[in-house]
């Protein structure tokens, strides 16, 4: 049974409300901090932490105890029997509108032989949207089939989205973000789907995968400046390694053509080679190095395949032609429950002309600090990040830090700022609230758009004088989240959330 649990490397939903519970204890010491830097998060690192946190079961309160089992019983794959369960069987049927903290949770279908394990997993999110103006039906499919033999664990998804369509209502859901969307003026429903999926092979010396999937590198909770899950899950292949203190990753990604999709096999090839290695320079200090580079026009460059080679090295020997850049960053645990961190995300920097207000000086800074109380108490972070002009962007657009036209890091894209405030509570198992305000910034001036092109002449003819360009255009978001779960099958949520418009979102899901 050890084999199955170590080989789960099947990547976890980040809005999975776990998370939170995992950060909270995290920072509490309860867990160690090799995880919380890249998301997601897989079964076996889930798993692996829940074992951790129950070892400090004397320091937990008894909802914080409550919590832990429900956890420990959602993520449960160690089938008991080795056997194929059918979805009409009376045992799982029988526990759907019951809480087992012993059992595993109901599942569509399980298989377990051997060394050998797998389940498909079935979910319906039925919800209704309201924007004072009119309400629409917003759906989700989501269909699971997941497993694993030996060192070897696999996961295939999908998810389909379906929305009302209704011409007093017709912004998006914050779901979509890039990809082929089935809307057609004859049609109910406007329709789009994402598919996700890894592959991977568990060495005791490294981990090799082969994915799409989301990818979040750097210790924000939801606007690293590094990479974010801001656009649609990636395709790449990923190396990674760790050592008492020290931990690597590696990956190669496709990028989305930054246009509209052509009809046939032209499209521009657009790749992302990236690493990432953390050290622990003290038991309560992270650090991390982070390289990046951009490139086109051709399917793969093995220069760039080296996951140990130095990337800003194989740029330059390449003639300079592509868009490198390159992030460090911070997490430090001042006390138990407090926790700060930092990030410093650059492409081009002069440090001679650094407070000057040098076109060519394009980073972002992020400052930020989380405090969870030691009792079962609402947590609290606040962060400040600030963009310079012209940050992700490159003289020649295709090579921009970008996949789909979106930003592969802020979210908010360059020459702009952003003040949040969030808190999280986990009252109880059954129910969890997120609260969020955000003041935004956004300046108009030139170094604004992302897949803007730009002349080093010119730059240099017509300096900028501040640390933004432009007029700025203020703005403030607003978002508080209530989930209930009934049972590890049934849940309920409401989300109000107020940008321009004020949107109320019910919500009903059933998994199985």
């Amino acid at each position: 049974m050890a084999s199955l649990i170590v080989a789960q490397n099947i990547p976890i939903n980040m809005d999975a409300p776990v998370y939170d519970f995992l950060e909270r204890h995290e920072s509490r010491g309860h867990i160690n901090s090799e995880n919380w830097s890249t998301r997601p998060y897989t079964h076996s690192q889930i798993t692996s932490m829940l074992v951790e946190i129950e070892s400090h079961k004397a320091e937990l309160s008894n909802q914080e105890l409550q919590i832990l089992k429900w956890y420990q019983q959602s993520f449960n794959r160690n089938f008991s029997k080795e056997t194929l369960t059918f979805p009409w069987s009376r045992s799982n049927w029988s526990r759907i509108l019951r809480t087992e903290t012993s059992d595993a949770r109901p599942l569509f279908m399980t298989y377990h032989q051997g060394n050998a394990s797998a389940w498909i997993s079935w979910s319906e999110t039925f919800r209704i949207q309201n924007n004072a103006k009119a309400s629409r039906g917003y759906h989700t499919d989501h269909l699971e089939i997941s497993g694993s033999k030996g060192p070897i664990a696999f996961s295939t998804q999908y998810t389909f989205f379906r929305v009302t369509r209704h011409e007093k209502f017709s912004e998006l859901p914050d779901s979509y973000k890039e990809g082929y969307l089935l809307d057609r003026d004859y049609m109910k429903w406007i329709n789009w789907g994402y598919p996700t999926s890894s592959l991977t092979y568990t060495h005791p010396d490294f981990t090799l995968g082969i994915h799409r999937q989301p990818v979040y590198w750097g210790y924000s909770a939801t606007n690293s400046p590094i990479l974010s899950d801001n656009i649609n899950p990636l395709p790449y292949v990923e190396w990674t390694t760790q050592m008492p203190h020290l931990r690597f990753k590696f990956m190669h990604a496709r990028l989305s053509p930054n246009e509209k999709v052509k009809q046939d096999t032209t499209n521009e090839r657009r790749n992302l080679s990236a690493h990432r290695v953390e050290f622990d320079l003290t038991p309560n200090f992270e650090f991390a190095f982070n390289e990046f580079v951009v490139y086109a026009y051709r399917d793969f460059e093995l220069g760039y395949l080296n996951p140990v080679n130095f990337l800003f090295a194989e740029e330059q020997v390449q003639g300079d032609l592509d868009n490198k850049l390159m992030a460090l960053d911070f997490k430090w645990k001042i006390i138990p429950g407090l926790t700060s961190y930092g990030t410093w995300f650059f492409d081009e920097l002069d440090f001679w002309k650094l407070f000057s207000g040098w076109w060519g000086n394009k980073f972002v800074f992020q400052l930020g600090a989380t405090y969870y109380p030691k009792r079962n108490l609402p947590s609290l972070s606040l962060e400040y990040t600030a963009a310079r002009p012209w940050t992700y962007t490159h003289k020649n657009p295709i090579n921009s830090f970008t996949s789909g036209g979106r930003a592969l890091g802020l979210p908010l894209g360059p020459n702009s700022s952003i003040l949040s405030i969030s808190s999280t509570w986990s009252y109880s198992s059954k129910l969890n609230i997120w609260a969020l305000y955000e003041w935004e910034t956004n300046y108009d001036g030139v170094g604004s758009d992302i897949l803007q092109a730009y002349s080093y002449t010119e730059l240099e003819e017509n300096p900028s004088e501040g640390f933004w360009n432009g007029d700025k255009n203020q703005s403030t978001y607003f978002q508080v989240l209530a989930q209930y779960r009934m049972t590890q099958s049934l849940s309920f949520g409401i989300d109000v959330a107020q940008r321009e418009k004020l949107t109320t979102t019910l919500s009903a899901k059933f998994r199985y």
